[in-house]
């Protein structure tokens, strides 16, 4: 990564390294409009020139990505010249044990147990049925990417996951029912609520 530069960083967040906060919450799939309508705040959104889009609320910084792991790793090695101390991701995967329903949560801090693909075509029911067996509890695209940044600049990480199709029965190109939809929806505001309200705003 090249020397620090603050006009590099704002390319990125569309903020000043200064102005991030010690909570970081990344996200490829929720819209920071979104996410201030679930914590009932209001902000300005910066979208950088890379298409981030960034928002700092009370307690934390909030940005959404893109899905693809490039933009989830230079958005988060960034911030080792931040006062950033955790970051934590919010997002989606295909669930790959029994049982687990579209619109269940999954927690973890534990980058082996979400794999990361490189292309939805390694989707393959033989890869998933393997990944199964060997106790991955889903896949997606961008979690490899994220629990390597921040451990790269050594900073605590934990992700939360919304269940939105289930690889093995229920792949993503199958249209979901309304109740499924519904779940989803009900699941991404019990976890940004949840997480929001645990987050210390006198650290922040």
């Amino acid at each position: 990564m090249q020397k620090f530069d603050s006009r590099y960083f704002f390319a990125f967040w569309g903020l000043k390294p200064e102005k991030i906060k010690a909570t970081v919450i990344v996200s490829p799939n929720i819209y920071p409009q979104r996410f201030a309508k679930i914590v009932d705040e209001k902000v300005p959104i910066k979208k950088s020139i890379w298409g981030n889009l960034a928002g700092n609320f009370k307690k934390c910084t909030f940005i959404k990505t893109p899905m693809m792991q490039s933009a989830v790793s230079d958005a988060i090695l960034l911030l080792a010249k931040t006062k950033c101390k955790r970051i934590i991701l919010v997002g989606a995967i295909g669930a790959l044990p029994e049982g687990i329903k579209i619109g269940d949560v999954i927690m973890t801090n534990k980058a082996r147990q979400i794999f990361s693909v490189k292309s939805a075509h390694e989707e393959t029911k033989e890869k998933m049925l393997a990944l199964r067996k060997k106790g991955v509890l889903g896949v997606d695209f961008e979690s490899r990417a994220f629990f390597a940044a921040a451990n790269k600049i050594k900073l605590p990480a934990l992700a939360y996951y919304i269940i939105t199709d289930l690889p093995l029965t229920k792949p993503f190109y199958r249209k979901r029912t309304k109740a499924e939809n519904d779940r989803i929806q009900a699941a991404v505001a019990r976890v940004i609520k949840q997480i929001y309200s645990e987050i210390d705003a006198k650290r922040n």
